[in-house]
Protein backbone atom coordinates (compact mmCIF):
# COMPACT_ATOMS: atom_id res chain seq x y z
CA UNK A 1 0.00 0.00 0.00
CA UNK A 2 2.40 2.39 -1.03
CA UNK A 3 0.22 4.47 -3.37
CA UNK A 4 -2.85 6.44 -2.31
CA UNK A 5 -4.76 8.17 -4.95
CA UNK A 6 -8.05 10.12 -4.48
CA UNK A 7 -10.53 11.47 -7.58
CA UNK A 8 -13.85 13.24 -7.35
CA UNK A 9 -16.50 12.02 -9.86
CA UNK A 10 -19.76 12.91 -10.36
CA UNK A 11 -22.66 12.03 -7.79
CA UNK A 12 -25.35 10.26 -9.16
CA UNK A 13 -27.14 11.09 -5.77
CA UNK A 14 -29.11 14.26 -6.09
CA UNK A 15 -27.75 15.58 -3.12
CA UNK A 16 -25.04 18.41 -2.35
CA UNK A 17 -22.31 15.72 -1.52
CA UNK A 18 -19.02 15.49 -3.28
CA UNK A 19 -18.76 11.47 -4.42
CA UNK A 20 -15.05 10.35 -3.89
CA UNK A 21 -12.93 7.30 -4.56
CA UNK A 22 -9.47 6.73 -2.37
CA UNK A 23 -7.50 3.81 -3.65
CA UNK A 24 -5.24 2.40 -1.56
CA UNK A 25 -3.40 0.27 -3.80
CA UNK A 26 -4.78 -2.56 -2.83
CA UNK A 27 -8.56 -1.66 -3.24
CA UNK A 28 -10.62 1.32 -2.86
CA UNK A 29 -12.85 3.03 -0.54
CA UNK A 30 -15.74 5.51 -1.91
CA UNK A 31 -16.68 8.49 0.34
CA UNK A 32 -18.79 11.33 0.25
CA UNK A 33 -17.54 14.79 1.57
CA UNK A 34 -20.70 17.10 2.49
CA UNK A 35 -20.50 20.54 3.98
CA UNK A 36 -17.59 22.69 4.89
CA UNK A 37 -15.70 23.68 7.97
CA UNK A 38 -14.19 21.38 10.69
CA UNK A 39 -13.67 17.71 9.90
CA UNK A 40 -16.18 15.07 10.85
CA UNK A 41 -15.43 11.62 9.98
CA UNK A 42 -18.68 9.08 9.47
CA UNK A 43 -18.83 5.47 9.85
CA UNK A 44 -22.39 3.87 8.70
CA UNK A 45 -24.04 0.28 9.99
CA UNK A 46 -23.92 -3.00 8.71
CA UNK A 47 -25.18 -3.27 4.91
CA UNK A 48 -25.44 1.04 4.85
CA UNK A 49 -23.56 3.47 3.58
CA UNK A 50 -22.35 6.51 3.51
CA UNK A 51 -25.93 7.81 1.90
CA UNK A 52 -27.43 7.05 5.36
CA UNK A 53 -26.27 10.02 6.65
CA UNK A 54 -27.82 11.92 4.13
CA UNK A 55 -30.33 13.65 6.12
CA UNK A 56 -28.31 15.19 8.70
CA UNK A 57 -26.91 18.69 8.37
CA UNK A 58 -24.23 20.12 10.90
CA UNK A 59 -23.54 23.90 9.54
CA UNK A 60 -19.56 24.58 10.33
CA UNK A 61 -18.55 21.24 9.62
CA UNK A 62 -17.31 18.95 7.04
CA UNK A 63 -18.72 15.44 6.84
CA UNK A 64 -16.32 13.14 5.42
CA UNK A 65 -18.15 9.75 5.20
CA UNK A 66 -17.18 6.72 4.65
CA UNK A 67 -18.12 3.36 2.93
CA UNK A 68 -16.75 0.64 5.20
CA UNK A 69 -15.06 -2.02 3.13
CA UNK A 70 -17.27 -4.39 1.24
CA UNK A 71 -20.31 -1.55 1.41
CA UNK A 72 -21.95 1.04 -0.61
CA UNK A 73 -19.05 1.79 -3.53
CA UNK A 74 -16.25 0.24 -1.48
CA UNK A 75 -14.05 -2.81 -3.29
CA UNK A 76 -15.48 -6.27 -2.02
CA UNK A 77 -12.36 -7.77 -1.38
CA UNK A 78 -11.56 -11.47 -1.57
CA UNK A 79 -9.50 -12.03 1.22
CA UNK A 80 -10.75 -12.56 4.82
CA UNK A 81 -8.70 -10.25 6.65
CA UNK A 82 -9.85 -7.30 4.87
CA UNK A 83 -12.94 -7.51 6.92
CA UNK A 84 -11.54 -7.31 10.11
CA UNK A 85 -11.23 -4.85 12.51
CA UNK A 86 -7.90 -4.66 12.95
CA UNK A 87 -7.48 -4.05 9.32
CA UNK A 88 -10.51 -1.88 9.10
CA UNK A 89 -8.71 0.06 11.31
CA UNK A 90 -5.39 0.75 9.86
CA UNK A 91 -7.33 1.37 6.21
CA UNK A 92 -9.34 3.61 7.76
CA UNK A 93 -6.59 5.75 9.49
CA UNK A 94 -4.45 5.65 6.34
CA UNK A 95 -7.86 6.96 4.38
CA UNK A 96 -8.47 9.64 7.30
CA UNK A 97 -4.69 11.07 7.20
CA UNK A 98 -4.61 11.83 3.91
CA UNK A 99 -7.86 13.70 3.88
CA UNK A 100 -8.22 15.18 6.58
CA UNK A 101 -4.80 15.25 8.57
CA UNK A 102 -4.36 14.11 12.13
CA UNK A 103 -7.19 16.49 13.82
CA UNK A 104 -11.10 15.29 13.23
CA UNK A 105 -14.21 14.32 14.91
CA UNK A 106 -15.24 10.82 14.68
CA UNK A 107 -19.00 10.12 14.62
CA UNK A 108 -20.41 6.17 14.05
CA UNK A 109 -23.93 4.85 13.79
CA UNK A 110 -24.11 0.65 15.28
CA UNK A 111 -21.35 -1.79 13.83
CA UNK A 112 -19.58 2.17 12.82
CA UNK A 113 -20.29 3.20 15.91
CA UNK A 114 -18.30 -0.60 17.32
CA UNK A 115 -15.69 0.51 14.56
CA UNK A 116 -15.43 4.07 15.49
CA UNK A 117 -14.91 2.86 19.65
CA UNK A 118 -12.09 0.24 18.70
CA UNK A 119 -10.31 3.19 16.33
CA UNK A 120 -10.35 5.64 18.87
CA UNK A 121 -9.23 3.60 21.37
CA UNK A 122 -5.81 3.15 19.40
CA UNK A 123 -6.01 6.84 17.97
CA UNK A 124 -7.04 8.77 20.95
CA UNK A 125 -4.94 11.80 20.55
CA UNK A 126 -6.55 12.34 17.26
CA UNK A 127 -9.98 13.12 18.01
CA UNK A 128 -11.31 15.89 19.09
CA UNK A 129 -14.64 14.60 19.92
CA UNK A 130 -16.14 11.30 19.42
CA UNK A 131 -19.89 10.16 18.83
CA UNK A 132 -21.73 7.12 18.84
CA UNK A 133 -25.14 6.09 18.13
CA UNK A 134 -26.50 2.86 19.48
CA UNK A 135 -23.31 1.56 19.34
CA UNK A 136 -21.77 -1.45 21.79
CA UNK A 137 -18.40 -2.20 23.87
CA UNK A 138 -18.62 -5.79 22.79
CA UNK A 139 -19.89 -9.11 24.50
CA UNK A 140 -17.73 -9.52 27.71
CA UNK A 141 -18.83 -13.35 28.13
CA UNK A 142 -16.69 -15.75 25.91
CA UNK A 143 -19.58 -18.02 25.66
CA UNK A 144 -22.20 -15.17 24.72
CA UNK A 145 -19.73 -14.34 22.03
CA UNK A 146 -19.56 -18.09 20.95
CA UNK A 147 -22.87 -17.92 20.79
CA UNK A 148 -23.11 -14.66 19.02
CA UNK A 149 -20.88 -15.98 16.37
CA UNK A 150 -22.43 -19.23 15.88
CA UNK A 151 -25.89 -16.96 15.21
CA UNK A 152 -23.66 -14.68 12.82
CA UNK A 153 -22.83 -17.84 10.84
CA UNK A 154 -25.76 -18.88 10.81
CA UNK A 155 -27.27 -15.17 8.61
CA UNK A 156 -23.55 -14.95 6.92
CA UNK A 157 -24.85 -18.95 5.20
CA UNK A 158 -28.07 -18.13 4.78
CA UNK A 159 -27.12 -14.50 3.10
CA UNK A 160 -24.25 -16.43 0.71
CA UNK A 161 -27.38 -18.67 -0.85
CA UNK A 162 -30.10 -15.57 -1.31
CA UNK A 163 -29.51 -11.98 -3.12
CA UNK A 164 -29.18 -8.46 -1.32
CA UNK A 165 -33.15 -7.70 -2.12
CA UNK A 166 -33.44 -11.00 -0.13
CA UNK A 167 -31.37 -10.13 2.48
CA UNK A 168 -32.63 -6.27 2.73
CA UNK A 169 -36.46 -7.58 3.08
CA UNK A 170 -34.83 -10.21 6.08
CA UNK A 171 -32.89 -7.54 8.10
CA UNK A 172 -35.93 -4.78 8.11
CA UNK A 173 -37.87 -7.67 10.06
CA UNK A 174 -35.14 -7.20 13.18
CA UNK A 175 -37.18 -6.52 15.96
CA UNK A 176 -34.56 -3.83 16.64
CA UNK A 177 -35.83 -2.02 13.53
CA UNK A 178 -39.43 -2.36 14.48
CA UNK A 179 -39.79 1.57 14.80
CA UNK A 180 -38.56 1.77 10.92
CA UNK A 181 -41.72 0.65 10.15
CA UNK A 182 -43.29 4.19 11.01
CA UNK A 183 -41.42 5.94 8.51
CA UNK A 184 -42.28 7.22 5.19
CA UNK A 185 -42.22 4.81 2.24
CA UNK A 186 -39.76 6.99 0.57
CA UNK A 187 -37.40 6.94 3.30
CA UNK A 188 -38.15 3.18 4.18
CA UNK A 189 -37.64 2.11 0.41
CA UNK A 190 -33.84 4.13 0.36
CA UNK A 191 -33.01 1.80 3.24
CA UNK A 192 -33.97 -1.06 1.32
CA UNK A 193 -32.23 0.27 -1.54
CA UNK A 194 -28.84 0.99 0.29
CA UNK A 195 -29.08 -2.75 1.59
CA UNK A 196 -30.36 -4.40 -1.05
CA UNK A 197 -27.17 -3.07 -3.32
CA UNK A 198 -24.45 -4.72 -0.75
CA UNK A 199 -22.57 -7.88 -1.91
CA UNK A 200 -24.57 -11.19 -0.17
CA UNK A 201 -20.19 -12.00 -0.26
CA UNK A 202 -19.51 -9.16 1.44
CA UNK A 203 -22.05 -9.40 4.20
CA UNK A 204 -21.18 -12.40 5.19
CA UNK A 205 -17.75 -11.87 5.11
CA UNK A 206 -18.37 -8.53 7.26
CA UNK A 207 -20.27 -10.38 9.89
CA UNK A 208 -17.63 -13.63 10.48
CA UNK A 209 -14.89 -10.92 10.47
CA UNK A 210 -15.97 -8.13 12.07
CA UNK A 211 -19.62 -9.00 13.77
CA UNK A 212 -20.13 -8.80 17.53
CA UNK A 213 -19.14 -12.35 18.10
CA UNK A 214 -15.89 -11.47 16.81
CA UNK A 215 -14.98 -8.21 18.00
CA UNK A 216 -12.85 -7.23 21.32
CA UNK A 217 -14.35 -6.48 24.37
CA UNK A 218 -13.70 -3.11 25.20
CA UNK A 219 -15.97 -2.25 28.39
CA UNK A 220 -12.75 -2.16 30.27
CA UNK A 221 -10.60 0.32 28.39
CA UNK A 222 -13.42 3.16 28.16
CA UNK A 223 -10.86 4.93 30.79
CA UNK A 224 -8.50 5.15 28.29
CA UNK A 225 -10.19 7.24 26.82
CA UNK A 226 -9.16 11.07 26.76
CA UNK A 227 -11.38 12.72 24.52
CA UNK A 228 -14.74 14.17 25.24
CA UNK A 229 -17.88 11.95 23.78
CA UNK A 230 -21.26 11.52 23.38
CA UNK A 231 -23.62 8.77 23.29
CA UNK A 232 -26.97 8.91 21.48
CA UNK A 233 -29.71 6.27 21.73
CA UNK A 234 -33.34 6.10 20.34
CA UNK A 235 -35.87 5.62 24.02
CA UNK A 236 -37.46 2.49 22.10
CA UNK A 237 -34.06 1.04 21.53
CA UNK A 238 -34.12 -0.51 24.77
CA UNK A 239 -30.64 -2.79 24.69
CA UNK A 240 -28.89 0.42 23.78
CA UNK A 241 -29.79 2.29 26.14
CA UNK A 242 -29.22 0.26 28.58
CA UNK A 243 -26.11 0.67 27.36
CA UNK A 244 -25.73 4.64 27.32
CA UNK A 245 -27.41 4.23 30.68
CA UNK A 246 -24.76 1.60 32.36
CA UNK A 247 -21.66 2.21 29.94
CA UNK A 248 -20.98 5.37 28.98
CA UNK A 249 -23.57 7.56 31.31
CA UNK A 250 -21.07 6.90 33.96
CA UNK A 251 -18.01 7.87 32.20
CA UNK A 252 -16.79 12.12 33.33
CA UNK A 253 -15.76 12.49 29.93
CA UNK A 254 -19.43 11.43 27.91
CA UNK A 255 -22.38 12.78 27.81
CA UNK A 256 -25.23 10.76 26.95
CA UNK A 257 -28.68 11.58 25.13
CA UNK A 258 -32.07 9.66 24.99
CA UNK A 259 -33.93 10.71 22.11
CA UNK A 260 -37.72 10.24 22.80
CA UNK A 261 -39.75 8.23 19.99
CA UNK A 262 -37.06 6.86 18.11
CA UNK A 263 -35.64 3.23 17.40
CA UNK A 264 -31.89 2.25 17.06
CA UNK A 265 -31.83 4.66 13.87
CA UNK A 266 -31.89 7.73 16.06
CA UNK A 267 -30.21 9.81 12.98
CA UNK A 268 -32.55 8.66 10.56
CA UNK A 269 -36.02 8.41 12.69
CA UNK A 270 -35.56 11.54 14.75
CA UNK A 271 -32.97 13.17 12.32
CA UNK A 272 -33.39 17.05 13.79
CA UNK A 273 -33.23 15.47 17.35
CA UNK A 274 -30.05 13.90 15.87
CA UNK A 275 -28.68 17.23 14.85
CA UNK A 276 -29.54 19.15 18.06
CA UNK A 277 -27.86 16.63 20.04
CA UNK A 278 -24.63 16.57 17.78
CA UNK A 279 -24.67 20.45 17.34
CA UNK A 280 -24.97 20.89 21.02
CA UNK A 281 -22.11 18.22 22.09
CA UNK A 282 -20.12 20.16 19.39
CA UNK A 283 -20.73 23.74 20.33
CA UNK A 284 -19.62 23.04 24.18
CA UNK A 285 -16.96 20.77 23.01
CA UNK A 286 -15.76 23.64 21.36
Amino acid sequence: MSQYFCSIVDNALCNPAQRMYFDLGDYRYGLTVVGDGEPIVCFHGFSESSYTWDSINLPGYRLIRIDLIGHGDSDIPEEDEAYTIPKMIEDLHTVIYHMVGDRYYLMGYSMGARIALSYALQYDSEIQGLILESGSVGIASEAERAERRKADEELAHQIEHNDGSWFASRWAEAPIFESQKQLLPAVAELIHLRRAHNSPFALACTLRGSGQGVMTYVGDQLEKLSCKGLYVSGALDTKYTTIGRDVFGKLPNFKYVVVEGAGHNVHIEKPQMFERAVLDFLHKKG
